[in-house]
């Protein structure tokens, strides 16, 4: 027998009896607490039905009548209508039985007759009435060859015994469950624990294995380089220790002798290199700047220089303003033409949309797949940085109309765009490794910017912006309310709107009608809204914006919401 099968036998008993009396206790505990919660309940019932019997009696005593047979028996149908009440399962019962031994009352399905006591319960019911206590209770009671529990209350003026019982079996089956199910987590337990055991006796005795393993190895091959693995810090760890020092010195001093060659020729040429690498130095920055200009913005570049020597890796607070766009159902467009095609349209749209965020004093942060991120107001801020933003935007659009001319003389899908702007606080900086970092932004800004631009699919316009944008515009760019809203991923409503330069003439002109419905939409009266929204639908029937508030309209109508502030919840990005 070895080692690790001594450890199991020796440890396994120990375990074994804690268990199984520990399960043993939780049996009695769960059988005493469940025995004691229903038996309160029964006595419960049986306490309350004679109160009952109790008041009907108070009742006919007190007019007089517990003579007159009539309205002693309309007393007992009473009684026996509540009893009835208080079944609360298929095998409970309450009945009566007087002091013959006769069921005089029964809330089984069969006649009362079907109710037979054996001899022992009957005499004992007959006894009762002549007791003190007037309450018994008793676990042996047999009905038709069923064990039952029960308590028995006695009513002296009419003679009755009355039995509240319920079967043997549905009483006790929680205490039947509770053990199965003891029984059934103990046996777990006790599996878990020796799979426990067999494991940690393997880990106690495999370090020792290992040890033999690495020993034969070094005297075989003379491997000085092989260390004896050191688990633990026992003798067995002091032994593999002390080996590992002898043979790691052997190795150094063979080491010593090959690197001493090694670094006088490493020496040299590091000389030659440094003075090469001096000479090229301002030629390699100025080939550099030229090179990531068409990669990152010339004043990151300028950013970065400044912080040479420096953590890189620092990001900063700054206000930005974020234009996201991306081209609607590029996936469906590029499936209809060929990879040539495909890349050189994509080419001659970016290379025009790049030109006007240069145009207006923004940066190309990055292409996402089709989209775009613009920044404006970092790494250098100005004035006029959200007007900047929002002209970049229409003059995109105005540009697309141009692009998409072209697109249809060389029989080419046209490109459809929505746009984004938001403006917050973001975190600037570059962002990523030591081996690969790019200048960015990050923050709830741009995460709204995203959700604004999806939201233009949703209300069939091609820009969107935040209220903090619209409050920023002068009056030279008029905007639109279209509506409020928390977007995904936020908690917190914003009103947004549209650009009116980027709206078609139609929906320019039903815009005031359209306002009239939305200000009874976010007061929440939404009879009147859609009264407003119908009657404008009407002129303007294929308004896309009229449709949604109306079908919201009649939705909320149906369902009011709750809290209801005028913002709409977007479930989806």
């Amino acid at each position: 027998m070895n080692i690790r099968t001594k450890i199991i036998f020796v440890i396994l008993p120990l375990i074994i009896a804690p268990l199984a009396l520990a399960a043993f206790v939780s049996y009695l505990s769960a059988k005493s607490g469940i025995t004691a919660v229903a038996a309160n309940l029964l006595q419960f019932k049986s306490q309350t039905l004679n109160n009952y019997i109790e008041s009907q009696w108070n009742l006919l005593t007190s007019n007089n009548l517990e003579d007159k047979a009539q309205y002693r028996d309309a007393a007992k149908e009473t009684i026996f209508g509540f009893a009835k009440s208080l079944i609360r399962s298929p095998t409970e019962l309450i009945f009566a039985v007087d002091s013959s031994g006769k069921t005089v009352m029964t809330t089984g399905a069969n006649s009362p007759n079907s109710i037979l006591l054996s001899e022992e319960e009957a005499t004992t019911a007959a006894r009762i009435p002549n007791s003190a206590s007037g309450e018994k209770w008793t676990d042996s009671l047999i009905i038709d060859e069923i064990r039952r529990i029960a308590y028995s209350q006695y009513f002296a003026p009419w003679e009755w015994t009355v039995y509240v019982s319920e079967e043997w079996n549905t009483f006790y089956s929680p205490v039947t469950r509770n053990s199965i199910i003891i029984g059934i987590i103990a046996a777990i337990s006790l599996a878990f624990s020796l799979a426990f055991l067999v494991t940690a006796t393997k880990a106690i005795t495999k370090p020792l294995e290992k040890m033999t393993k690495s020993i034969e190895h070094i005297t075989q091959t003379m491997d000085l380089e092989t260390q004896v693995p050191i688990v633990y810090s026992d003798e067995t760890g002091r032994l593999a220790y002390s080996f590992n020092r002898m043979t790691a010195n052997l190795h150094k001093a063979n080491e010593n002798v090959k690197n001493f060659a090694l670094r006088s020729v490493i020496a040299r040429r590091k000389a030659v290199k440094a003075q090469i690498e001096a000479e090229e130095a301002k030629e390699r920055e100025l080939s550099l700047r030229v090179l990531f200009q068409k990669y990152v913005p010339q004043s990151v570049i300028d950013k970065n220089i400044e912080r040479v020597g420096k953590d890189l890796l620092v990001g900063e607070f700054q206000q930005a303003t974020i234009l996201i766009s991306d081209i609607r159902q590029f996936t469906s467009i590029s499936e209809e033409m060929e990879p040539d095609q495909l890349v050189s349209s994509l080419n001659r749209y970016f290379e025009r949309m790049v030109d006007i965020i240069d145009k207006h004093s923004g940066i190309t942060d990055k292409y996402i797949g089709d989209a775009i991120m613009a920044l404006f107001g970092v790494p250098e801020k100005s004035e006029d940085d959200i007007l900047n933003c929002v002209r970049t935007g229409i003059e995109m659009l105005s540009c697309l109309e141009d692009f998409n001319r072209e697109q249809e003389e060389h029989m080419i899908g046209r490109f459809e765009i929505g746009i984004g702007i938001h403006h917050g606080q973001v975190t600037a900086g570059n962002i990523g490794s030591d081996k690969k970092m790019d200048y960015t932004v990050i923050g709830e800004p741009v995460n709204i910017s995203s959700r604004l631009e999806s939201l233009t699919k949703h209300y069939k316009v091609p820009l969107i912006i935040s209220d903090k944008v619209r409050n920023s515009l002068n009056a030279e760019i008029e905007a639109f309310l279209l509506d409020k809203v928390v977007v995904v991923g936020s908690t917190n409503p914003i009103s947004i709107f549209t650009v009116t330069e980027t709206l078609k003439k139609k929906t320019i002109d039903m815009w005031e009608d359209f306002e009239r419905g939305q200000k009874f939409y976010f007061e929440g009266n939404f009879p009147e809204a859609r009264k407003c929204f119908q009657t404008t639908l009407g002129k303007y029937p294929d308004n896309r914006l009229l449709q949604l508030f109306l079908d919201r309209s009649n939705g909320f109508i149906m369902n009011p919401p709750p809290n209801w502030d005028g913002a709409f919840h977007h479930e989806t990005k």
